[in-house]
């Protein structure tokens, strides 16, 4: 047993003890069990930012710092990586820069938003993302750490190309009831989908997108609203959205809530939405997220990695998983750090 779970397990004594711990405390006892499979992806970036957060100075820990360090030494013999899940990843060498001092990681994240800017005939966007909800924050991941390490010019240009990107991709999924079908040719409100949606949209607006015109900002601002509007009614009365949003019987799912309270958060920070309103969907959001961390950092009510199926009935059918889980501590160690009064 590795001695981050020693850890872990001396300071919970039961479940029920896990579920009445505060989020910041959740947090903190996921940050030292994972990431469990560290790899360069926006998964493990988005942990190892969670751990900068938790840590006075924003130190890493020692095994999240080199494996932070065995991936800049093989991401220096090599392009971007062109899959933007895996590309997203290089927002984890943004953080290094900037707190750590990395002038490798300096260069990698630059190198990689330079890359990926390109010139079309509706202007200046990102090149090579898919249609689909998952891609739109992982735009924003990369952007949103990345963009402060560039010189101004190019940060401007490229805050443009995130801002026609997402407008660009949101209109062809945003539904007219304001939720996300999760891609082109897959007409479903797909819970994680969603989740990549809002959380893509108040991160860019709250960080990257600040400086730009209010005409370029405000439509996207009243995307995220009606997307935040749709959401709210459909949350479960265990506090969890489900795996399609909009089927009654869908199985709860625990990433679509921790995503979608983020969100909640982040909008309610930025005087958005009036917190009154959305305050008790986040305090109900995070006590079904309480009751699906168990003692050992595993969860429960996880969907499996996904791709863009045709029919509802294809999203309804993807394995629930239990257990430890990269992708589900990630979402829900932001959640918790949203959700701490």
């Amino acid at each position: 047993m590795s001695t981050r779970r020693h850890l872990l397990l001396a300071a919970l004594a039961s479940p029920a003890l896990a579920r009445a711990q505060a989020p910041l405390a959740t947090a903190s006892r996921l940050a030292a069990v994972y990431p469990v499979k560290p790899s360069l992806g926006y998964v493990s970036a988005l942990i190892l930012s969670a751990q900068r957060r938790l840590s006075p100075g924003g130190a890493l820990p020692p095994a999240s710092q080199q494996a932070l360090h065995s991936w800049r030494d093989a991401a220096r013999a090599a392009p971007p990586h062109p899959d933007w899940p895996q590309r997203a990843g290089y927002a984890a060498f943004a953080e290094a820069a900037r707190i750590d001092g990395d002038v490798a990681c300096h260069k990698l994240a630059c190198d990689a938003v330079r890359a990926a800017l390109a010139d079309t005939p509706r202007g200046l966007r990102l090149a090579g993302l898919r249609p689909w909800t998952d891609d739109l924050f992982m735009a924003t991941l990369l952007l949103g750490c990345s963009l402060p390490l560039l010189p101004a010019p190019e940060q401007a240009r490229a805050a443009e190309a995130l801002a026609g990107t997402l407008q660009g991709l949101a209109e062809r999924l945003q539904r007219p009831d304001g939720l996300f079908d999760h891609a082109v040719g897959s007409p479903v409100a797909w819970g994680r989908g969603n989740g990549f949606a809002s959380l893509a949209l108040a991160h860019a607006l709250a960080g990257p997108l600040q400086g730009l015109p209010p005409a370029t900002v405000a439509p996207l601002r009243e995307r995220l609203l009606a997307h935040l509007r749709a959401l709210l009614p459909l949350q479960g009365e265990g506090g969890l959205w489900r795996q399609v949003l909009d089927v009654p019987d869908a199985a709860p799912e625990l990433t679509v809530t921790a995503m979608s309270i983020t969100a909640l958060s982040l909008a309610a920070g930025q005087g958005w939405v009036e917190k009154a309103e959305v305050g008790p969907a986040i305090q109900r959001g995070w006590a079904g997220i309480a009751a699906r961390v168990d003692a050992d950092g595993g969860f429960r009510d996880v969907c499996a990695s996904t791709p863009a199926g045709p029919t509802v009935a294809f999203y309804l059918q993807r394995p629930m998983l239990g257990g430890l889980d990269d992708r589900a501590a990630a979402m829900v160690m932001h959640a918790a750090l949203a959700a701490q009064p």
